[in-house]
């Protein structure tokens, strides 16, 4: 897909109608979810894959994923109005090969060839990334994520073998109660485990 027609289409996805604090619920913005799918698709190629999005929020990765070629991707969300977006969001875009539903993603029992996320930054919550890493590990060889790039990420990856790949910092728009600014740049990195192989 060019990147023309990925920004079309993905310009027309609606954000979630009120984010939650607790969740940490911001908006993927087009240019980093752009990147985050390319990047996936060069390393583990998408096409005829299963995906699943963990922590979908509106489905913008996961509905990237179908775009670009996923045979079927799974979009997962604990949160209703999250999963109500996503589910809209697939609707206005047709694509008949992505479903969002409403679930713990430590209560995912399925197997996928490829798992992507843009989990909770820990800024307002109490997000176990390492708990997260286990989990994306038993569902897939394959895991990418997107994380604040800090000492912190870098010392997990080192331990978990999972690698790095820096990024153009992400664009978070002022989608929370006490964001005072209409956006904030945070620097990010790729982190990711993949096979080669699939």
């Amino acid at each position: 897909m060019k990147k023309i027609d990925f920004y079309r289409e993905i310009s027309k996805l609606d954000k979630i109608e009120k984010n939650s604090i607790r969740l940490e619920q911001y908006s993927t913005d087009i240019d980093t979810a752009y990147q985050f799918i390319q990047f996936i698709d060069y390393n583990a190629g998408m096409k005829g894959k299963t995906v699943a999005d963990l922590g979908c929020g509106n489905g913008i990765l996961g509905i990237s994923a179908a775009l670009l070629g996923a045979e079927k991707v799974d979009l997962y969300d604990i949160d209703e109005k999250a999963v109500y977006a996503a589910k809209q969001n697939i609707e206005t875009l047709k694509v008949k090969n992505a479903n969002a539903i409403c679930i713990d993603l430590f209560d995912i029992k399925k197997k996928y060839d490829i798992v992507v996320s843009n989990p909770p930054f820990g800024f307002q919550s109490s997000f176990n990334l390492n708990a997260f890493i286990k989990k994306t590990t038993s569902i897939s060889d394959n895991v990418f994520f997107i994380y604040k790039d800090n000492q912190e990420i870098r010392k997990i990856t080192e331990n978990t073998g999972f690698s790095i790949y820096k990024i153009r910092d992400i664009k978070l728009e002022k989608t929370l109660p006490f964001h005072k600014k209409s956006y904030y740049s945070l620097p990010v990195v790729i982190v990711y485990k993949t096979t080669k192989n699939i």
